[in-house]
């Protein structure tokens, strides 16, 4: 068993692909897609094969039954306190030498840009992605609380690191690209999400 956490449009064969966006659960309704192109309230079709679960919640899974688990850019969208317990469920299912990679927006990076004037002072939340955009679609933005997961907390490699050991996990490595213990890795990774990224793998011992 193979679980893509956060898996938005990337529906892979042989994963278990996760979600529990609005969008995703109203694909499970018939026409819903059509309906959505009509109106452009969400910005992809979604693939009403997703397996719906809310990620705050305890993992349907039982102890030790998962092989790898693979959470691309979802880890920031939960508090630090949330994020905790994703990760200890993590561990939990995890079988023995079982994989993780987690990919995250790298902190460090954007707080370099930011001290090269590369970003400016009135620019900077908007780069760390913690506000609500808007649209020229009114409802859109209405619907924003809805629709949009903006960032609650943010690491670089050495908070994972920490957070990480403190669960259990062991083993810990930075990746870079597509380089993974996860052999199949370049069937689920996207080239734009591992840029200005933080890559961490580990295992379960």
């Amino acid at each position: 068993m193979k679980l893509n956490l956060g898996c938005s449009g990337q529906v892979i064969n042989g994963w278990i692909n996760v979600d529990y966006a609005l969008g995703c659960r109203f694909a499970k309704f018939p026409f819903f897609n059509s309906i959505n192109k009509k109106l452009g309230l969400f910005d992809q079709i979604w693939d009403n094969r997703i397996f719906i679960h809310n990620l705050k919640k305890t993992f349907p899974w039982p102890d030790q039954s998962v092989e790898c688990i693979y959470a691309s850019h979802i880890l920031e969208h939960f508090t630090k306190e949330e994020g905790i317990r994703l990760l200890q469920e993590c561990f939990r299912v995890l079988k023995k030498d079982g994989i993780i990679r987690i990919i995250v927006p790298d902190l460090a990076v954007i707080v370099q840009q930011y001290q090269k004037d590369k970003i400016k002072a009135e620019n900077f939340l908007e780069e760390i992605d913690v506000l609500y955009r808007t649209y020229p679609n009114k409802l859109k933005t209405y619907l924003a609380p809805f629709i949009q997961f903006p960032h609650k907390c943010m690491y670089d490699f050495s908070s994972l690191q920490r957070i990480a050991t403190q669960i259990g996990f062991s083993k810990i490595e930075k990746k870079q690209g597509f380089d993974s213990q996860i052999f199949d890795i370049k069937m689920i990774e996207l080239e734009n999400r591992v840029q200005d990224a933080v890559i961490f793998e580990a295992k379960k011992p």
